[in-house]
C-alpha cells in the first residue's frame, strides 16, 4: 500500500560502504530502504528533499513521486 513520506534521514555505515534512507509516513509508520551505493544514496536524498509529494509502497519498499500513485493490487 502506498503511503505518503513526510520526513526521511540517510545513513552511511563506512565499514559496509553501505547506505540506507528511514522514512517517516504519513500514518506514523516507517519505512526503510537498504543496501544502498553511495551514489544511490545521494540521488535518493536528493529526491527527497527536492520532490513536494514522495509515496512510499509498505511491502514492496519503493518509492513514487506522483501525485498519488495507483496500486497494482488493488486495480489488478
Amino acid at each position: 500500500m502506498w503511503k505518503k513520506v513526510t520526513g526521511h534521514a540517510l545513513y552511511w555505515d563506512a565499514a559496509e560502504r553501505s547506505g540506507s534512507v528511514l522514512l517517516t509516513l504519513e500514518d506514523g509508520g516507517r519505512g526503510r530502504v537498504r543496501h544502498l551505493s553511495r551514489a544511490d544514496l545521494a540521488a535518493l536524498g536528493e529526491i527527497l528533499r527536492e520532490e513536494p509529494q514522495v509515496w512510499y509502497h509498505t511491502t514492496r519498499g519503493d518509492l513514487s513521486t506522483e501525485r498519488v500513485p495507483e496500486d497494482e493490487e488493488e486495480h489488478g
